[in-house]
């Protein structure tokens, strides 16, 4: 279970949970296992009108020349998908693997009431019977939660649940909370995170940081107890890269917008969530600027619907009230195929974060991707992946906060080119070699072939036991009520259809105007 749009859908805005995803279920093709796909579907990347689809046989391929394809065979669970075969099928100049291969998986992308609908997936997991459950990023795996839970059903085989925690989810609604200005998500995100954590049987984090920060919530919920001595519930992975490279198939930033071929181009690429810190960026942007005439910023991306509407906002706010207004280019959402191009036309991509825990347990998916495309980055010097740029030369890093930092560095780059041409080789190199997707997900390749409980499951665990019952309790009552209130709409509307056409409809009506005439 994890998110859409994938990568590989060459949708206008694929998210880091996509790209996990992909992470994830490519190498596990690769290896030959039976895969049933369902993904929860981003409502920003989907059109308003999107219908939740269920493709049997979804195929990937990938051509003999490395140019990517997909499509899907005639074989669907929704007749209306014939018709829209074009939804299913892209292609765009980056390649996977060197030689043609097809890899067919099963493919449920659904809307949210459907990624939420228990008995549905229940459906699909006793119709496909799974060996284990894999969820990836955060919600996938909260709902995967609730699934396992049902597991004790005599419909449902119990089977081994893997959890992916894509970042440390507490420091992430701190981070939202202080956006918001309001601290109530708190509960919200750790409701939903103790699920996790007391259901899964073994866990992913993106970095050895936060694979601690998460042994110490596995203690707080009495999960580090007498039958789990000596079990590593934690697994590494950090983000990964793809293999192939990344073509450049049309000009998208020289010659246009007023910047010039030797200009010095700093890039932006994604959404600017509730970490960026766009204060700092700005102030170090204008120093830079005012100090040298060729730098120029250049963004693709923008606010996330889903998760932030001020930060992007606010930072536009800045440019607009601020001095050389004209160097920056914010071009917003781009086109998926179209944001290569940006990657192999610019000088330097730039990540900038707030020293925050959200930052510091994580990781960063697009500062790979700059890694993939051979362009050097520049970045706030914070998380796990940061400190690997600083410590093997392969980038460069600032201080967190610090603009006068970020703009000396600015000035630096642009004036030492061919140093920042082989920084950024040795980055794609060091990239290539230690964070490619089958290097990054050994364990879990290794822990598909024979999946495994971990040693308390069906034990009784002692600490919480009142709440975790209690949470069963609430789930259950939830349930009933909601089958309550589709049963009560359902005879309403039964109902509604008999007395309209009835006798009785037509007195009331005549009564209605007799009285109104009397009245008048």
């Amino acid at each position: 279970m994890g998110m859409s749009p994938m990568p590989f859908e060459n949708d206008k805005k694929v998210y880091g949970t996509g790209i996990r995803t992909w992470h994830f279920i490519l190498p596990l093709l690769r290896m030959g296992h039976k895969i049933c796909v369902c993904n929860y579907a981003i409502p920003s990347a989907y059109p308003e009108d999107f219908r939740s689809k269920h493709v049997k046989n979804f195929i990937y391929r990938i051509d003999s020349k490395g140019e990517k394809d997909f499509l899907v065979s005639a074989s669907k669970l929704n007749k209306e998908d014939e018709e829209n075969k074009s939804d299913y099928r892209g292609s765009a100049a980056k390649a996977e693997m060197s030689d043609q291969s097809d890899y067919e998986f099963e493919y449920n992308i659904l809307k949210k009431d459907d990624f939420e609908n228990i008995e549905l997936l229940s459906e699909i997991f006793s119709r496909f019977k799974p060996d284990c459950i894999v969820g990836c990023t955060f919600y996938p795996s909260y709902i995967a939660s609730k699934l396992s839970g049902l597991q004790s059903d005599k419909d449902i085989a119990a089977v081994p649940f893997w959890a992916d925690l894509f970042g440390h989810v507490m420091a992430e609604a701190q981070a939202r909370a202080y956006v918001d200005g309001d601290d109530s998500c708190l509960f919200h995100y750790w409701n939903s995170e103790y699920n996790i954590i007391t259901s899964a049987d073994i866990f992913s984090c993106v970095s050895s940081r936060q694979k601690y920060a998460l042994v110490g919530e596995l203690g707080a919920v009495g999960r580090l107890n007498r039958y789990t001595a000596g079990y590593d519930f934690g697994v590494v992975i950090p983000c990964g890269i793809s293999e192939g490279e990344y073509v450049h198939t049309k000009n998208v930033i020289r010659g246009k917008h007023g910047i010039k071929d030797d200009d010095f181009v700093v890039l932006w690429t994604g959404g600017y969530n509730t970490w960026t810190d766009v204060d700092t960026l700005f102030k170090g942007l204008i120093y830079a600027m005012e100090k040298n005439p060729e730098i120029k910023f250049v963004s693709t991306g923008g606010e996330i619907p889903e998760q932030d509407l001020k930060t992007y906002p606010y930072f536009l706010s800045l440019i607009d009230t601020g001095p050389c207004k004209d160097r920056f280019i914010m071009r917003g959402w781009v086109p998926g195929e179209d944001v290569l191009n940006y990657y192999l036309e610019a000088d330097t991509g730039i990540n900038i974060d707030k020293d925050i825990y959200e930052v510091k347990l994580g990781s960063k998916n697009r500062i790979l991707d700059w890694f993939k495309a051979g362009l050097c980055v520049l970045s706030s010097n914070v998380c796990e992946l940061t400190d690997i740029i600083e410590k093997e030369k392969i980038g460069y890093t600032f201080k967190p906060g610090d603009y006068k930092d970020l703009g000396e560095k600015l000035i630096y780059l642009a004036g030492h080119r061919d140093e920042i041409t082989k920084t950024a080789k040795a980055g794609k190199e060091y990239a290539l070699h230690n964070f490619n997707f089958d290097t990054t997900t050994s364990m879990l390749q290794k822990w598909v072939e024979k999946p495994s409980f971990s040693p308390d499951r069906g034990k009784e665990r002692k600490l919480f036991f009142s709440r975790e019952e209690a949470l069963n309790n609430l789930d259950q009552i939830v349930l009933r009520q909601r089958k309550m209130i589709e049963e009560r709409d359902a005879r309403i509307q039964e109902l509604e259809g008999i007395v309209e056409k009835g006798f009785v409809y037509k007195i009331y009506t005549y009564f209605k105007v007799l009285k109104r005439k009397i009245s008048g």
